[in-house]
């Protein structure tokens, strides 16, 4: 294969078959992981984007990960000073969990669990969230 591939483009226009020799020309699985890395918060369609990551991950392990290391009080502060460019904050775990439940298609679980947004560990880790496809 190619070894490792990293994609910066826009997530919902891209071509992503273009990674999948080997794959019969389909997108869908062609990745391990997929990272949203200050970002989840600022798309449009967050659930949207989300399908969008799941279709591309590999089954039985794919990882979608998300990360700000401002952390997740950081984004409800960005929120509530400009929500036009803010439309929300990033979900908490029990948010993430209601997601999860609502999109059972996804085939996600929350392997690593987001600090509460007002506590020590978002405050000095930053937020973290990691899915699993199964």
């Amino acid at each position: 294969g190619k070894g490792r591939v990293f994609v910066a483009d826009d997530f919902f226009a891209h071509d992503f078959s273009v990674y999948a020799e080997g794959n019969g020309g389909s997108e869908e699985g062609v990745f391990d992981s997929i990272i949203f890395c200050s970002s989840l918060h600022d798309l449009p369609d967050m659930e949207g984007a989300i399908s969008k990551a799941v279709s591309l991950l590999r089954p039985n392990g794919g990882k979608l990960v998300i990360v700000h290391p401002q952390g997740a009080m950081h984004v409800i502060g960005q929120h509530q000073a400009n929500p036009v460019m803010v439309s929300r904050g990033l979900p908490t775990a029990n948010e993430w969990i209601d997601l999860i439940e609502k999109f059972s298609d996804w085939g996600l679980s929350l392997e690593h669990v987001p600090a509460d947004p007002r506590s020590d560990g978002d405050i000095k880790d930053g937020y973290l969230a990691v899915l699993k496809k199964t």
